[in-house]
C-alpha cells in the first residue's frame, strides 16, 4: 500500500471517528432535552403529589408516608443520606445564593412551599435531582436497548425519545411518582445487562431496583427468557432465584421497618376497576391534561385500540426471547393490576415499558424498510437510483449512513 493510500485511509477512518462523536453527542442532547421535557410534564401536573398528605414529599421524606407508598425508598433514602454527610457550609452557600430578581435559589427554582422550608429545602434539592435524573438515564438506557436489539442509531434515537416522551402521558389519571422515571431506568438496565453482561451484574440492580419499587422484584422473575437465551434453562433458573433472593430481602426488610405507618401492604381496588369499566364514559372517551393539552386518556378506548394494533403488528418481530420476556411481563402485570391498582391509571402498568419501546422501533424499521424497497418510488427518497447512490457512498456528507 502506498504512502498515499495509506494517508487517505487515516483521513477516513479520522472523519467516521468524528462523524460517530459528533452523532454520538447530537444524540445525547435529543435523549437529555427530550428527557427534561418529560420530566418537567411529570412534575409540572402535581410535584410530588403535594395535594395528597399521606404520600407527599415531607411524609415520604420523614418517613411517615401511608404504606404501600413509603416502601419506594432510593431517592428519599439518597436525599436524606446526602443531608446527613453534606457540611453545612455548603447548605448555606446555596440557601445564600440569589437569581437576578433577587429571589433565594429554592424559591426560583421550585414553587412547593415545602422547598422554600430550611428544614426540607436542601433535601428537597436532592431528591428533585434524583428523581429527574432518573429520567435522562431511562431514556439513554431506552436507546441502548433497542441498540441492543439490532435497531439502527436513528431508530433507536427516535423511539427511545418517543418513549420517554409518552411517559407523563401514560401517567395522565392519577398523576405520577417520583419513583416513575427510575422505575423505567432500572427496568432497561435489568434487560440490557441480562442481553449483553454477566449475571453477578444484576446483583445491585436487583438490590437499588427494589428499594426504587417493590414491584421490581417481578421484573427480575421475568429476565429468565433473556437469561435462559444465553446459557441453559437450569443456569438461568438459578440465577433469577439468586437475584429473587436479594431483591425479596430489601423488600422484607422495608416493609418490616415501616410496619406501623397507616396503610396496608397492598390496597386492593378490584371492585373499584369493575365500577371503572361498568361505567362506559370513564373509559370510552375522557380527556387528560399532559403537557399543558388536554388530549383523550390512554386508558380510554381509542388510544389503548392504537397502542395494542401496534404491539400485534410488531409482535412477531421482536426476538423470541423478548417476546417470552413480555408474555411473562404481561401475565404477572395485568392481574396486579386489576387486583392493586387505582382504576384507571395504566401507569400501574410500567412493567411493559420495555415492550411498547421495542414495538415503536419494530414500527419504525419495517416503515423505514418499506420506503427504502419501494419500487419506482419517487417520493423523499428519491427513487431507487438516488437510494443506491446514497448507499453506496457512506461517508459523502461526512455522516456515515446506515444501512439495512
Amino acid at each position: 500500500m502506498t504512502s498515499k493510500a495509506v494517508g487517505g485511509h487515516r483521513r477516513v477512518e479520522k472523519e467516521s471517528r468524528g462523524a460517530q462523536l459528533s452523532r454520538r453527542a447530537v444524540y445525547a442532547i435529543v435523549l437529555f432535552l427530550t428527557a427534561a421535557a418529560s420530566f418537567h410534564g411529570f412534575y409540572a401536573k402535581m410535584g410530588f403529589q403535594d395535594a395528597v398528605s399521606t404520600r407527599n414529599f415531607e411524609a415520604i421524606i420523614d418517613g411517615t408516608a401511608a404504606r404501600p407508598y413509603i416502601y419506594r425508598q432510593f431517592v428519599p433514602a439518597t436525599a436524606n443520606l446526602a443531608d446527613r454527610i453534606a457540611p453545612e457550609g455548603l447548605k448555606e452557600r446555596l440557601a445564600a445564593l440569589r437569581s437576578d430578581d433577587g429571589r433565594g435559589l429554592y424559591a426560583s427554582l421550585f414553587s412547593s412551599p415545602t422547598a422554600q422550608n430550611p428544614t426540607y429545602s436542601f433535601r428537597y434539592l436532592v431528591f428533585y435531582l434524583v428523581a429527574f435524573a432518573g429520567a435522562p438515564v431511562a431514556a439513554i438506557l431506552f436507546y441502548l436497548v433497542c441498540r441492543t436489539e439490532g435497531y439502527t442509531p436513528e431508530i433507536a434515537l427516535i423511539s427511545a425519545s418517543l418513549m420517554i416522551l409518552l411517559i407523563p402521558y401514560i401517567q395522565t389519571r392519577g398523576g405520577g411518582h417520583y419513583e416513575d422515571f427510575l422505575e423505567a431506568a432500572f427496568i432497561a438496565l435489568a434487560v440490557l445487562l441480562a442481553r449483553n453482561a454477566h449475571w453477578l451484574w444484576l446483583v445491585p440492580v436487583a438490590f437499588l431496583g427494589t428499594l426504587n419499587k417493590e414491584s421490581f422484584a417481578l421484573v427480575l422473575l421475568a429476565l429468565w427468557p433473556l437469561l435462559k437465551d444465553r446459557s441453559n434453562r437450569i443456569r438461568a433458573l438459578r440465577q433469577v432465584l439468586s437475584l429473587e433472593v436479594v431483591g425479596i430481602s430489601v423488600y422484607l426488610y422495608t416493609r418490616s421497618r415501616f410496619a406501623g405507618n397507616p396503610g396496608g401492604t397492598v390496597e386492593f381496588h378490584l371492585w373499584d376497576q369493575i365500577h371503572f369499566f361498568a361505567q362506559p364514559g370513564l373509559w370510552l372517551l375522557k380527556f387528560g391534561k399532559v403537557y399543558g393539552i388536554y388530549l383523550p386518556e390512554l386508558g380510554t378506548i381509542v388510544p389503548a385500540i392504537v397502542l395494542g394494533w401496534m404491539i400485534w403488528r410488531s409482535w412477531k418481530e421482536l426476538a423470541r426471547p423478548v417476546r417470552q420476556y413480555g408474555w411473562l411481563t404481561a401475565g404477572m402485570n395485568f392481574p396486579l393490576f386489576l387486583l392493586l391498582c387505582n382504576s384507571g391509571e395504566v401507569r400501574d402498568l410500567s412493567l411493559l415499558y420495555l415492550i411498547v419501546l421495542l414495538c415503536i422501533a419494530a414500527t419504525l424499521s419495517r416503515s423505514s424498510r418499506s420506503l427504502m424497497m419501494a419500487p419506482g418510488d419517487s417520493g423523499p427518497w428519491g427513487g431507487e437510483r438516488e437510494l443506491e447512490s446514497w448507499a453506496s457512498s457512506p461517508f459523502e456528507s461526512g455522516v456515515p449512513h446506515v444501512c439495512e
